[in-house]
């Protein structure tokens, strides 16, 4: 009896999973510097070492995923405030299959990101630095603050498409006008 491994995912399936890492580890980052910033953007305290550390007493294997969910949820209402809700999207709110997607992977997954994350919490200048690199070296429209359309709702999957929205949060910070890029109709491929 031949036991078979399982088929090789194709590069379509690898190019999405590589893509939907990235949004966690958008999200990561920009929550981060939204907690710290002056003013903060929303007033949640979970990505940073305190913040993160009471998480891991309750949630010694997810504390990470339990730290980006909740000050997501936050960031999420302030960007529903400044976007709107009907027919669009943003890091923090994303078609519901696509937002499965973000966690279904295991928490072990997260290692490397944690370390990374953990490494720079309160680095500000170094926390900028990933999210340029992120972002195709920060490269983004001026950030004039509130919601700004960046694309369909079909980019959010795309490579090209995160980066513009990191873009527009690596200016925002940089300038210190809070801007929420966002993403209209469609279908998420």
């Amino acid at each position: 009896m031949t036991h078979s491994s399982p088929p090789e995912p194709d590069t379509g399936e690898r190019q999405r999973a590589s893509n939907v890492a990235l949004i966690l580890r958008l999200r990561a980052l920009v929550l981060a510097l939204g907690e710290s910033a002056d003013p903060p953007w929303w007033k949640t305290e979970f990505l940073n070492e305190t913040g993160l550390r009471f998480l891991e007493r309750l949630y010694p294997r997810s504390f990470f995923r339990a730290a980006v969910h909740a000050a997501g949820k936050a960031a999420c209402e302030v960007h529903d405030g400044a976007v709107g809700r009907v027919g669009v999207y943003h890091l923090f709110r994303l078609p519901e299959g696509l937002e499965m997607e973000v966690y279904e992977p295991s928490p072990d997954a997260d290692e490397e990101l944690i370390a990374e994350i953990r490494r720079r919490l309160g680095k500000r200048e170094d926390l900028m630095e990933v999210l340029a690199d992120l972002s195709a070296g920060g490269k983004g429209d001026d950030a004039t603050g509130g919601a700004r359309l960046i694309g369909q709702a079909g980019e959010l999957t795309k490579a090209a498409g995160l980066a513009k929205a990191g873009g527009v949060y690596f200016r925002a910070f940089r300038e210190g006008k809070p801007t929420f890029p966002y993403f209209t109709g469609g279908t998420v491929g």
